[in-house]
């Protein structure tokens, strides 16, 4: 069993992890609920109200490839190596995908996380997937980091009309699992409902972004 933990990319289309896993063989998608590292972060009710109404919408998307999505609760991000470890004890999940996040709190949970799944001789593969060039890859012809940014861009320019990235194709739907996606709650604890005003500004789903 392979499983994707998404997070800030709640679509299929285009999804690096998610094709990635499914052509490794069946597939479960788990997203973290994590309110008080959200409130930690300042995030407000309308972001976290928006991302669950993304994640009704994902559902769906996801339910057509036959992957349930599952929901799970790491209150702050230091818990999350310990519920994604017991996730894949209780699947037998061979591999865990996710594609690569850069806040210095999200690489740091990241890193806890891939030590867990490495001592549980779970198969842990980031992806690169929201930037065009993985960090730190761009540097000057001494193996430096740029100073100026003029500079800086006309290789990235360079390098985009030399090869320009490509999108990852949606994959097929798998054979059906036996396993259930979880119920998306309307409300996360500590965060209230926006305005009906308010959410109509954001739809959710992928074909509204």
């Amino acid at each position: 069993m392979q499983l994707i933990w998404l997070r800030s990319d709640l679509r299929v289309h285009d999804n690096t992890a998610l094709t990635a896993a499914m052509q490794r063989g069946p597939t479960l998608a788990v997203y973290l609920l994590s309110p008080t590292q959200w409130r930690n972060h300042d995030d407000a009710d309308c972001k976290v109200d928006f991302w669950l109404r993304n994640l009704v919408e994902l559902e769906k998307a996801l339910g057509k490839l036959n992957v349930p999505l599952l929901i799970r609760e790491a209150d702050t991000w230091d818990q999350a190596p310990e519920v994604l470890a017991t996730l894949c004890k209780q699947f037998k999940v061979e591999g865990l995908h996710l594609n690569e996040e850069y806040g210095i709190n999200e690489t740091r949970r990241d890193q806890a996380v891939q030590q867990s799944m490495q001592a549980d001789g779970v198969h842990f593969t980031s992806h690169l997937d929201q930037l065009l060039f993985k960090p730190g890859s761009i540097l000057t012809k001494t193996g430096n980091y740029f100073q100026v940014f003029t500079q800086f861009k006309k290789v990235c320019y360079t390098r985009l009309h030399q090869a320009m990235p490509r999108t990852v194709h949606t994959p097929e739907a798998q054979q059906p699992l036996s396993i259930k996606s979880d119920a998306i709650p309307d409300q996360v604890k500590g965060f209230s409902t926006p305005s009906k005003t308010l959410r109509d500004l954001w739809p959710a789903g992928e074909v509204e972004a």
